[in-house]
Parts: C-alpha cells; sequence; structure tokens
C-alpha cells in the first residue's frame, strides 16, 4: 500500500477551469496535485468558440497544450483517476479514490463541473456538442439563417426563443409532448412568428452528429440543421455536498466573488458554481480563485 501524499492543494477536476486554478498556483510556488478522471462534459464538442486565441480549436488539444504547459513546473503534479471520498483531518483533507493514493492537501479546489442529463432519443446524445447545443456565443454563428429548433417545454420558452431569433429567423420550438408554458407564452410566441411542434419524437436523424431532420412518432419527418436545448443538469460530483457545501436552488454551488464555499478551504469554479457555461468563464474563474486561494494562504 502507498503511502499518503501531501500537497498543499488539491484540485479536482482537470478541464479549462482546473487547469487555470493550476497554472496560477504553480506560478505562486504552490505544490498542487490536479486529480482528473477524464470526463469533460464537452468532450463530445469538436471545436470551442469565443476564446481568444483558440477560436474554433478542439478543447481537448487546448487541455492538452494547457498540460504541456504546466509541466514545465516542477511544482506541478497530475493523476489520473476518480476521487471516491473525502474527509476532514485536522490539517486539512484526506481524499480517497480508486487507482490513486491516499492524499493529505491542506486546500481543495473543486472544477468537477456539471452533467447533463440528455433525453433518451436515438440521435440526441450522438448530436449533443455538435449540432444539438446549449449556446448561441459558442456555437450560434456557424448555425446563422440555418433551419432551427428550439426543445424546450417550460415557462421562459418565448424569452429564449426570442433571443434566438438573433440568429436565425428560421425558428420551430419542439416541445416532444403536450405544452407545459403558460398560454401566455404560446400566444406571444404566435405573436413573433414562431410555430410549436408538440408531436412525441422518434428519433434525431443525423449523419456523424449534424442533424438532418426530426422524424416523429406518427412517421412524419421535418428537416432541421441545428437544435438547441434546454436539457437538466446535475452536479457530476457528489463531493463538494458531503463536505457540507451549500448548494443554491438552481444546482449551483453557492460560492463568493472569490469562489470560496461556505466550507472553509474549499472553493470551487467553473460551470458547477455558475450559470455561465463557457471556457472563457471557466478559465477566469480558474484563475481568480487560485490568486485568492493564494493570497488567502499568506495572509492566513
Amino acid at each position: 500500500m502507498e503511502s499518503i501524499q501531501t500537497f498543499g492543494i488539491a484540485i479536482i477536476g482537470g478541464s479549462f477551469s482546473g487547469l487555470s486554478a493550476a497554472l496560477s498556483l504553480v506560478r505562486s510556488l504552490r505544490n498542487i496535485v490536479v486529480i482528473d478522471s477524464g470526463k469533460p462534459c464537452n468532450q463530445n464538442t469538436p471545436a470551442s468558440h469565443n476564446f481568444i486565441t483558440h477560436d474554433g480549436r478542439n478543447p481537448k488539444l487546448i487541455r492538452e497544450k494547457t498540460i504541456l504547459d504546466l509541466s514545465k513546473y516542477p511544482n506541478f503534479h497530475s493523476i489520473f483517476g476518480e476521487v471516491q471520498s473525502i474527509g476532514k483531518s485536522e490539517k486539512g483533507f484526506l481524499i480517497k479514490g480508486d487507482g490513486i493514493p491516499e492524499i493529505h492537501t491542506e486546500k481543495i479546489i473543486f472544477a468537477t463541473g456539471l452533467k447533463d442529463v440528455l433525453p433518451e432519443i436515438p440521435g440526441f446524445a450522438e448530436s449533443w456538442g455538435k449540432s444539438i447545443l446549449h449556446c448561441p456565443y459558442c456555437h450560434g454563428y456557424e448555425f446563422v439563417g440555418k433551419t432551427t429548433g428550439l426543445w424546450m417545454n417550460e415557462n421562459g420558452v418565448f424569452e429564449h426563443s426570442k433571443f434566438l431569433k438573433h440568429w436565425t429567423k428560421e425558428l420551430t420550438v419542439y416541445t416532444n409532448g403536450p405544452i407545459q408554458f403558460s398560454k401566455e407564452e404560446e400566444i406571444k410566441l404566435e405573436t413573433e412568428g414562431i410555430s410549436s411542434i408538440t408531436e412525441k419524437v422518434k428519433t434525431l436523424i443525423h449523419k456523424e452528429g449534424q442533424l438532418t431532420s426530426i422524424q416523429f412518432v406518427s412517421g412524419k419527418e421535418i428537416p432541421i440543421d441545428a437544435l438547441y436545448a434546454r436539457v437538466q443538469m446535475v452536479q457530476h460530483s457528489s463531493l463538494p455536498e458531503s463536505l457540507g457545501c451549500k448548494m443554491l436552488p438552481s444546482g449551483h454551488l453557492e460560492v463568493s466573488n472569490f469562489y470560496e464555499t461556505n466550507v472553509p478551504g474549499v472553493y470551487a469554479v467553473g460551470d458547477m458554481a455558475s450559470i455561465f457555461r463557457s471556457v472563457a468563464h471557466a478559465v477566469h474563474s480558474g484563475n481568480i480563485a487560485g490568486a485568492m486561494l493564494n493570497r488567502a494562504m499568506i495572509l492566513s
């Protein structure tokens, strides 16, 4: 059995927010470890956008280049594996997991992100992040003027629809069943010239993740190029909550402006603690958290 490894700071999650925090901290002379299970939420996305100097680049390549940069620092360490439990110790935290050594750390930064719960409809998961999209700022430019749908059946659908019309006028709402949003919103959609189709969807037809049409249970088929979807999101990891970190009604972790949770010594970054789901924001949050955690340790 391996002896316990000790680090000043453990970052759990090695995508953009976690690696950004790591860079801030190794340059602040902190001895850190990044523990990553290799399951980023954007692993299905071929290109990342709205991130300067990397617009249109594959996010996997950006991560690989970042790890290469971090590897030049002797105080950077990384472990591939999944954390199973975290316990409080007299001087910090004890981390355990499958395939990783026991790790003692003074501080923790969670960067485990959110997980999308996708409808179990053929073609949905295969097209997610390619032509089924969560954000027009991230991917809308590539589908300007295209035949577009909004997969949504809840209040707020009118606001989302009107927003998406900035990128395309060819917009239809797909509810996949009887309408569940208010009559007022239904009337507003009609006034805006946005139709709603309530038929149950059988499959999303695509070619290597690029949508071509929607096929309904009735057998009818409608051509489509892009589909924005409001899907359920849950925390990828239950570890922060098990440590006592407060959750917001939205499902995000409650953090300060400097990404501190209510648990002393524990920070949370990226989309697990923010409504913004973009590479640029993930990097921003990691950079701020790393800098402010280092400051707190100096002044303590």
